[in-house]
């Protein structure tokens, strides 16, 4: 085989490797339909196994499920649906809506050429919103990491993805 065919074949392998690394958030890790939510934010929620309460106040996808940030005694606590109740009881503080919602597309600054994410995850702290995005590929992993995949952002850091027709979606 010459060298030329050879370097043709590295480029080709290298270009399917970046198309892969940098369009892996097309899958979201839910499937096509997003699970449905057991708890909004600023619901009231009851613990199980305690007579404790506390208020949701963010959720992100880890494991094939949804994760709660449960706020309560002044700590977050972060359950899976079968460890709280929900109530459809909702703290009557006025909140600014968000900017992005779970599933939005967002084009994410990491590097030098912005990367399109999904937003995974979504938290209320201090009248600010903070979004869940994954920051590399679950599947192309370089090395065993106890490391978390995801990422938290401000809206500031996060601008909203170009659909198919050319505006933001």
């Amino acid at each position: 085989m010459s060298l030329c065919i050879k370097r043709e074949l590295l480029t080709i392998m290298i270009n399917h490797i970046t198309a892969l690394e940098s369009c892996w958030y097309n899958s979201p890790p839910w499937g096509e339909v997003m699970p449905a939510l057991a708890a909004q934010i600023q619901e009231k929620v009851f613990l199980a196994n305690s007579d404790l309460s506390g208020y949701c106040y963010g959720v992100h996808w880890e494991n094939q499920e949804w994760i709660y940030a449960i706020v309560c005694l002044g700590e977050t606590l972060y359950l899976p649906q079968s460890e709280f109740y929900p109530t459809k009881i909702f703290n009557n503080i006025v909140v600014a809506p968000p900017a992005f919602e779970l599933g939005d597309v967002v084009e994410v600054d990491f590097s030098e050429q912005p990367m399109q994410r999904i937003i995974q995850g979504i938290f209320h702290l201090k009248n600010s919103w903070l979004y869940a995005v994954e920051w590399h590929s679950p599947i192309l992993e370089e090395k065993p990491s106890q490391q978390s995949r995801i990422i938290w952002l401000a809206d500031v850091d996060l601008v909203r993805a170009m659909n198919e027709k050319g505006t933001r979606s």
